[in-house]
């Protein structure tokens, strides 16, 4: 008889632990989905002169905080923001030559392309951007 009572104790604690696991799952579940990032989504097209920047990049900095850096190969992002307003700098990333490896003591040449210090310098750049809380509309940087 003794052996039966432990394996009902057994039975009950293993129940018991089971549905303290399921407890706590449904509350890790609730809570992580009760709280917001507070980011949203945010798009938008890089253009130099009328024409696509192709390995671009493009910096968001916050008034406090830390910076956002998000590529835009193709002349295209997306990223997530915190609402509030931003300086953002575009950097155009250099063209490696064929066959070139990443442990190559050759440097890649420059790019292309130079945009002005009023976009890639933070202290100089005329980028200025404000992400609202229901944001919807692409922040598109169109460079002269």
């Amino acid at each position: 008889m003794r052996s039966n009572s432990h394996r009902r104790e057994h039975v009950s604690l293993l129940r018991f632990a089971a549905i303290l696991a399921a407890a706590f799952l449904v509350l890790a579940v609730v809570n992580g989905c009760s709280k917001s990032s507070g980011t949203v989504p945010v798009n938008g097209h890089i253009a130099y002169k009328g024409a696509p920047l192709t390995k671009a990049s493009v910096t968001f900095y916050p008034t406090t905080g830390r910076p956002i850096t998000v590529g835009a190969p193709e002349g295209e992002y997306k990223t997530a923001l915190v609402p509030g307003d931003y300086t953002a700098t575009v950097e155009i990333g250099n063209d490696l030559p064929s066959g070139y490896k990443e442990r190559d003591p050759a440097p890649p040449p420059p790019s292309k392309i130079v945009l002005p210090a009023v976009y890639t310098n933070r202290a100089q750049s005329t980028l200025k951007v404000s992400v609202n809380p229901g944001q919807t509309e692409p922040i598109d940087f169109d460079l002269k």
